[in-house]
């Protein structure tokens, strides 16, 4: 390497012309680096490390953290939901015995109207009563009756809401009953009236009553507490059939009724 610099300074000095460069040799195991001579219109040495892939760090992660979401909580149940079940005034029960303390005059009495009704759809519901009652009396002249009666009611009714805790629930049934009553009277000749018409009877008689009837009944439902109404409203009924003893006659009745109950 000495020789040829040597040889290179005399070729100079003759010739008149510049020394050329000469890069030094990279020493062994150094990466190799490119290289561009300065000068006019050059640009200078630049040293490009070579690339590796565990120096390259990634670009950061520009994805959005999740958002933490609360679920909103479920609707208030409110009367008149899909699904929902009624157990109204209709269910009552009753027994007794009033007794007078001049004369022999005593009844007692006992009776049970259970009622359920069911939302299929939202505020329209469909439902059905039974009811059972049976009483016996003894007037002050001695004459007994007992009295045995049976029947079952199906309804349809629409709840229509009116403000936050009332709502007016009207309801259309049609229902069937039966009822027999057997009299014990003492010797002689005795006349009761039925629903308005008048029967002769002696120990042992006993009169039969079938009526099918229709009724409307539209009470105004106040919502004290959840799952809980008291009501007030307009009823009223027709026979489309009565008989006593296979005589007609037919009853109709206007008037008001109250009601309580509650749902789940």
């Amino acid at each position: 390497m000495s020789g040829l610099l040597a040889t290179l300074i005399v070729v100079a000095a003759l010739t008149g012309e510049p020394l050329p460069d000469v890069a030094p040799a990279e020493p062994p195991g150094e990466p190799a680096a490119s290289e561009t001579p300065a000068g006019p219109g050059r640009s200078p040495l630049v040293v490009e490390p070579k690339a590796t892939g565990s120096s390259q760090l990634a670009p950061p992660s520009e994805e959005p953290s999740p958002v933490a979401t609360v679920a909103a909580p479920p609707p208030e149940a409110r009367f008149g939901d899909t699904g929902e079940m009624v157990i109204n005034g209709a269910l009552s029960g009753s027994i007794g015995r009033l007794g007078h303390s001049s004369g022999a005059s005593s009844t007692t009495s006992f009776g049970i109207e259970p009622a359920f009704d069911y939302f299929s759809f939202r505020n329209f519901s469909q439902g059905a009563s039974a009811f059972f009652r049976y009483n016996d009396s003894i007037s002050g002249i001695n004459l007994e009756n007992k009295s045995v009666t049976f029947g079952i009611t199906g309804h349809l009714a629409f709840n229509l809401w009116l403000g936050d805790r009332v709502s007016l629930w009207p309801r259309l049934a049609v229902g069937v009953w039966q009822s027999q009553t057997t009299y014990y009277v003492p010797p002689g000749t005795f006349s009761v009236s039925v629903d308005g018409r008048a029967f002769s009877i002696s120990n042992g008689t006993e009169i039969g009553e079938d009526a099918v009837f229709v009724e409307l009944y539209a009470p105004f439902l106040f919502h004290l507490a959840p799952h809980f109404f008291i009501g007030f409203g307009p009823q009223a009924y027709a026979d489309l059939f009565h008989s006593a003893n296979n005589l007609t006659n037919r009853r109709m009745f206007v008037g008001a009724e109250s009601t309580i109950g509650g749902w789940f």
